[in-house]
């Protein structure tokens, strides 16, 4: 019988050499499935606590002072251990910690078997947020009341644990097999645990799964519904059932009628019904999704006329699949048929990941993990979209090469094409009323002349704030440093990759010429190199600018004399670039004329020579082909970066006339929504930058049902100095102290929003000086992760302050009593160097008209709009948002940015006595 002894300690911090010990220890013995033992116990480290680790732990001197010594409850806990799996979450620290306690109080160190229970749960839960403890065990609804105690970590270990062994063991035969064939390169050992599994799965047969070529899938069989029309009109539908409160209280928990959304959703249908545009400024807490789902479902079925929804993050899809259609789905009085299109890069590739399987040259332990992760979510995922999966960061080059390319399934030869994931999402979306997809695909699929979204003549375009930047995006070239090498590292050379791997085999060898290949890459490589430093120098020579990343950047300017240097070393490199694509063809006809020709190894190569002959095209673009006017050309770089850490970019200056001949005018009718589309009440600003003054477009403004008044304050401190009295280094040290000052009153749950990295950075120094240890000050860019993540460690503790920049000013969804202040420290406006900026701004300037007003302004407010959504997510929440730009106030332009927000108070006074007024308003 299996025998486990799940444990957890508490530290004093992470290094055991560098004095720091174990305060807590506790575990829970488990045989055959059941707990047979708990064991917890505080240990005195013999020296004292950081504060850091009492707030995160609650563990006290007090609790420790009388507590026993380690060596005291090393034999107890050594004769639990006799015979048992050593398990743990992140075993690597506490094996370690406790193998240095054991030697130190004089025993052996434990060598037996371990279990890593965050490996298992990458394995066992590959769908999940995250693998923390607290996240999982939320996750699966399991009591975890006291993280970061050991006896509270032991005991959720020992649960989840015991989940993970149930999941896995049940798992289909021949999964069990493939994951087998991987457990060797794991941390835990699993050996006899899969064998035990392998023989119990061997003796029953499990329904529910597709089992093809040895792998085993969910099986997708859908129920198909019947064609049903709509037993009524939208308008009977509107006053019996969306003016019924009671009745929808019936099917939707927790509903409340709100008289915009149903303004919205008669506006929207109307405009379907007129052929004609809309734009529509839904303010928070509108219910807009539903707003427009419900017109566009009604419109769809009466008409027979497929509607897509594109929205710009994959927050919002992910969110209308997982809430809102379900709900969509309760409340109509038919059956409405909806399909999820994103780009060809998002869906596994099963051919592909098959032929991995069997031999894969850049083997590596994170791929391994991957390997498993999408073993097991095989038998789960009705769509192979990766956005389901929670691979590691690394995994990324890893997810490239299995995911679907135009290559992956072409035709119906392809062993798997009767479950090909991207096929299905396609035929779907053709079969649906509703098509739910993203901006890029639909810009991108405009570009391609329309190769994946079946034809449409009405679409709903939300977060239309960014239409205009993701047209930008999609319409420009981008080439930076890692482009072309990553394509060279996957080729390979002697010691890596394909190339090694014909090496090393003799035959593929002398008959390949791998070596020429080997020795053209290493060239290559070397005039790529030296380009790249150009570029860099070029930059270093020219007038520098920041963008708000603290990211350097400079418009390139092809009659200067430092440029011909750039130029030479260009045309040198794209012969070297040429040479290298022809040499990979010859490689791949060779490999073709093969009698024992590897179908993995040519579709690789395939892969490879396909995204060269891309990076050649775009470097052709970018440095060769004489400039485009319609285009800014520029240079980017981190200048603490790598000396080629170089991109070069080219965006066009306008998007409008090219999104109105070629897409809008294509259209019956186009619905724009956002909760930041006016600027002081009008639409003229987004009207004149998508270029819809030649369309028939109405619009509406739905204000909030929030009661703003109530809930939230806008403070402006009349003593913060400007910045052009008192300097930028005066404005920081102002600014930090300020923020110091609020987050006292507020006790942390403060969001900072900033203009610029530098001034973050700056910021984030006076405040760490300033502020005591129980205070946790998170800034993206000193700490690492992505803006999810930030934003999660920010609420897991009391006391928190956030400092963002960029993508912080939206996005972020912190409801509740985890936020209740945002500080705007400078007015959001555009950097005036920002290549593309600067260029719309010169435009704007030939036109005689002012760059400011008509392009600077309207952006800064709708952003400003943005940052101050931040704070006010429900109808219960409450907070002040303080303004440290008295530009707000003394500038004429300020008063948009007061006037496009809803009615608030508005406290303009010195900071005492703000801080008096936010004491009792928070």
């Amino acid at each position: 019988m299996n025998r486990f002894l799940i444990i957890d300690v508490e530290t004093t911090g992470v290094s055991f050499s560098k004095g720091d010990r174990i305060i807590q220890i506790a575990y829970v013995v488990v045989e055959g499935q059941q707990i047979i033992k708990r064991f917890s116990s505080y240990i005195n480290p013999e020296k004292p606590i950081p504060r850091f680790i009492q707030s995160l732990t609650n563990i006290e001197a007090e609790h420790v002072d009388e507590a026993p010594l380690f060596e005291e409850v090393a034999p107890q806990l050594l004769n639990d251990l006799d015979g048992a799996y050593f398990v743990a979450h992140n075993v690597d620290f506490d094996l370690s910690f406790i193998n240095d306690e054991l030697v130190n109080a004089g025993y052996e160190p434990y060598r037996g078997l371990v279990i890593d229970t965050v490996e298992l749960a990458k394995i066992a839960y590959p769908t999940s947020d995250g693998f923390k403890l607290s996240q999982l065990t939320a996750n699966l609804n399991m009591d975890h009341n006291q993280p970061h105690r050991a006896d509270s970590d032991a005991e959720a270990t020992s649960q989840l644990f015991l989940k993970m062994i149930d999941k896995l063991s049940s798992l289909p035969l021949d999964t069990l097999k493939k994951l087998d064939r991987l457990q060797k390169f794991c941390k835990s050992d699993l050996q006899s645990l899969m064998h035990e599994w392998m023989n119990a799965a061997s003796m029953k047969e499990l329904e529910g799964y597709d089992y093809y070529r040895g792998f085993v899938l969910r099986k997708t069989a859908e129920e198909i519904k019947e064609e049903e029309a709509p037993q009524c009109s939208f308008e009977t539908y509107y006053k019996e059932t969306l003016l019924n409160e009671e009745k929808l209280k019936g099917v939707m928990t927790g509903y409340e009628q709100r008289e915009g959304q149903l303004n919205m959703a008669q506006f929207i249908y109307d405009q379907f019904e007129r052929n004609s545009f809309g734009l529509i400024e839904a303010g928070t807490g509108t219910g807009k999704t539903l707003a427009y789902l419900i017109p566009a479902a009604f419109y769809s079925k009466i008409h027979s006329k497929r509607i897509v929804i594109s929205t710009h993050t994959v927050q919002l899809q992910e969110q209308m699949l997982k809430k809102d259609l379900h709900t969509l789905a309760k409340i109509l009085p038919f059956a409405i048929k909806t399909g999820v299109l994103k780009g060809r890069s998002h869906y596994l590739c099963l051919q592909k990941f098959e032929r991995l399987l069997e031999k894969d040259p850049f083997d590596s332990y994170d791929r391994t993990i991957a390997k498993a992760q999408i073993l097991v979510w095989l038998t789960e995922t009705k769509t192979g979209d990766v956005e389901e999966l929670n691979l590691a960061t690394s995994s990324f080059r890893f997810w490239k090469e299995i995911a679907s390319d135009y290559t992956s399934c072409t035709t119906p030869k392809c062993p798997w094409f009767s479950r090909c994931f991207y096929q299905r999402a396609k035929q779907k979306a053709k079969e649906s009323d509703l098509i739910i997809t993203n901006h890029s695909l639909v810009l991108s699929d405009m570009k391609s002349d329309h190769q994946v979204i079946p034809s449409y003549n009405h679409i709903i375009i939300d977060e239309a704030h960014h239409f205009e930047e993701t047209a930008t995006e999609q319409f420009g070239e981008m080439l930076d440093y890692l482009s072309l090498t990553h394509i060279i590292n996957d080729l390979g050379s002697e010691n890596e990759g394909v190339l090694s791997y014909m090496k090393k085999e003799t035959f593929y060898n002398e008959e390949l010429h791998v070596s020429e290949v080997i020795e053209t890459s290493k060239e290559l490589k070397q005039e790529w190199n030296e380009l790249f430093l150009l570029l860099r120098q070029y930059l270093n020579h020219s007038q520098i600018k920041r963008n708000e990343r603290g990211r350097a950047n400079t418009i390139i300017n092809r009659s200067e004399k430092q440029w011909e240097h750039v130029l030479e070393a260009a045309k040198r490199c794209f012969m070297q670039l040429s040479e290298w694509t022809r040499i990979q063809a010859e490689l791949q006809d060779r490999l073709s004329q093969m009698n024992n020709s590897e179908q993995r190894l040519a579709e690789m190569l395939q892969t490879i020579y396909d995204r060269s002959v891309q990076i050649m095209n775009g470097f052709n673009m970018l440095l060769l082909d004489d400039d485009d006017e319609n285009f800014v050309y520029w240079l980017e770089a981190d200048l603490k970066g790598p000396k080629q850490s170089v991109s070069i970019q080219k965006k066009p200056i306008h998007v409008a006339e090219k999104l109105a001949d070629a897409f809008f005018a294509k259209k019956d009718s186009v619905i724009f929504t956002s909760a930041t589309l006016s600027v002081k009440q009008s639409f003229q600003y987004f009207i004149q930058r998508l270029g819809l003054e030649d369309f028939p477009v109405e619009t509406k403004l739905v204000q909030s049902p929030f009661d703003w008044g109530n809930q939230v304050k806008l403070c402006i401190p009349e003593d913060m100095p400007m910045i052009n009295e008192a300097g930028e280094s005066g404005y920081i040290e102002a600014a930090a102290l300020n923020i110091y000052r609020i987050s006292q009153l507020s006790e942390g749950k403060m969001l900072v929003l900033f203009t610029s990295y530098d001034m973050l950075k700056k910021c984030y120094e006076y405040l760490r000086e300033l502020l005591t240890d129980d205070y946790m000050l998170i800034a993206q860019g000193v700490q690492t992760g992505s803006r999810s993540k930030l934003t999660k460690n920010f609420q897991q503790f009391d006391k928190a302050i956030l400092l963002g920049t960029s993508s912080f000013w939206e996005g972020v969804d912190i409801p509740g009593n985890d936020l209740s202040v945002i500080v705007i420290v400078r007015l959001p406006f555009s950097p005036p160097d920002d290549p593309v900026f600067k260029a719309k701004s010169d435009a704007l300037k030939e036109q005689k008209q002012s760059p400011f007003m008509k392009l600077a302004l309207p952006q800064a407010v709708i952003r400003f709009k943005q940052g101050f959504g931040r704070l006010i997510r429900t109808s219960n929440d409450r907070g002040a948002v303080i303004v440290l730009d008295r530009r707000i106030v003394t500038a004429r332009y300020g008063k948009s940015f007061i006037e496009s927000l809803p009615q608030i108070p508005v406290l303009e006074n010195s900071m005492d006595e703000l801080e008096k007024d936010l004491e009792n308003w928070l």
